[in-house]
């Protein structure tokens, strides 16, 4: 039995994400979108009712895939420092081989509606929750700063940015190796005295939000 309708559907979200990373979503019509996918208009209605679900897919399977990957690493319940290298190498790993996905959720998701929006926020925020599990579980061994700052988002758009904007010729490895010892040497215990500031001003520790369906996503102008 052939696979061609699932393969067209993959092929229209493979397409899509490639011309909205390259041209931007508003700036793609659906008829240039057919025309570079090689698909009639019913052909596509048969998979997607719309340009916008096209949009929330790529943005979505973005995430989800990342979630799942990353929930395999923090489930082996290693030490601070091993997991927090293992879900750097995930996010490089990720944002490597799907750069135009990661380009759309940066750049595109705002596009959405409201209810799609919340959706792709609430998923976001899980992911940014395993990371700060992570580090706060350093903190309380003592690897880790204890930092007052929620500088998570900091740390995931420092990786993204750095790859949806790198042209020159460093190497995706070089990048991800890169980022991976500054956060690091970022969060080790010995890397400055961020702790000790915080817990003089009088700063609480962060306290780690849930991934519960009632906790409220972030509603902000960027996606990382």
């Amino acid at each position: 039995m052939s696979g061609e309708p699932e393969d067209l559907r993959s092929r229209i979200l493979s397409r899509s994400a490639d011309l909205f990373a390259a041209r931007g979503y508003h700036a793609t019509g659906l008829t240039v979108l057919l025309d570079e996918v090689g698909v009639a208009r019913g052909g596509f209605y048969h998979h997607f009712k719309s340009k916008e679900e096209v949009l929330l897919e790529i943005v979505s399977g973005t995430i989800n895939r990342i979630l799942v990957s990353s929930s395999a690493i923090v489930d082996q319940q290693l030490d601070p420092d091993t997991t927090l290298r293992m879900l750097c190498d995930d996010l490089s790993q990720a944002i490597t081989t799907n750069q135009p996905g990661f380009v759309v959720f940066l750049r595109e998701y705002s596009a959405l509606g409201l209810e799609a929006k919340e959706r792709v926020l609430a998923l976001r925020r899980s992911y940014l929750d395993r990371w700060e599990g992570v580090l706060e579980d350093g903190a309380r061994t003592g690897r880790f700063v204890a930092r007052a700052t929620p500088y998570t988002e900091g740390i995931l758009g420092m990786w993204i940015y750095s790859f949806a904007w790198n042209r020159g010729p460093v190497e995706p490895a070089t990048i991800a190796a890169d980022l991976a010892d500054f956060v690091l040497r970022g969060v080790r215990t010995g890397a400055g005295p961020s702790a000790r500031i915080a817990e003089s001003a009088g700063h609480p520790p962060r306290r780690r939000r849930g991934v519960a369906t009632g906790s409220r996503p972030k509603q902000d102008g960027g996606a990382a």
